[in-house]
């Protein structure tokens, strides 16, 4: 721009000229980031909807019903509405939209567990199955003494990556036409606990997501228990 003086001023100003003529995409961080706040938002309005419920459930004051019901459909809206938002965040954004299409060609896989896997856990793709476990809060955890071996239990991980894992997985397991819940029932069958067998449903189920990420290619479903 024959701009040869350099002062914050004049880089602020010409920043915003190349903004204007350049129009660049948004840092896919910075979508991802949104998204995620949009979800945290939402969650907390669940969260209200499930305490206002319970009360409404104890109460006995008319009054104190019709206001509950009040809020309680207000809370309704602003769930849609922070539905709507994070669905069209995704869906006009140049890197984010493909992931959540790929993540969803996965059986069980909604638009809110993949929005959630996308904000939560950017991880996947580039990550080994054992790190993506742990942080998934999947990674089973010894609890040994001498030579007593405990019983293993998972824990820790991202509070919300875990719940969006089960939930997809048991979409899934609802139908016996597919490997995840061949796969689970076959483990079922063997003696292993319901809880045992979910876990390793949703470990699978994070395997083929990782899968899928790094091929940037959706899922083709497989045939047989694995």
């Amino acid at each position: 721009m024959g701009q040869a003086a350099k002062t914050d001023p004049l880089d602020a100003r010409l920043l915003a000229r190349y903004g204007e003529k350049r129009e660049p995409a948004p840092e896919p961080a910075a979508e991802r980031e949104q998204v995620k706040e949009l979800l945290a938002r939402r969650q907390q309005r669940v969260d209200e909807r499930v305490r206002e419920r319970n009360r409404l459930e104890q109460e006995k004051s008319c009054d104190v019903a019709d206001s509950l019901l009040r809020h309680l459909e207000w809370l309704d809206r602003e769930i849609e509405q922070l539905d709507r938002q994070y669905k069209e965040l995704l869906a006009s954004s140049q890197s984010l939209a493909p992931q959540a299409q790929r993540y969803c060609s996965v059986r069980g896989v909604g638009i809110q567990t993949a929005a959630t896997l996308i904000a939560c856990l950017p991880e996947l793709g580039r990550g080994d199955g054992k790190a993506l476990t742990a942080l998934a809060g999947l990674a089973p955890w010894p609890k040994d003494s001498g030579k007593q071996q405990g019983y293993r239990a998972i824990k820790g991980g991202r509070a919300v990556v875990r719940p969006a894992l089960y939930l997809a997985a048991m979409t899934a397991l609802r139908r016996k036409d597919n490997a995840r819940s061949r796969f689970y029932y076959h483990l079922r069958e063997r003696g292993k606990p319901g809880q045992v067998a979910m876990v390793a449903a949703m470990r699978k189920l994070l395997l083929h997501l990782n899968a899928i990420a790094r091929r940037g290619t959706p899922w083709t479903p497989q045939v047989g228990p694995n």
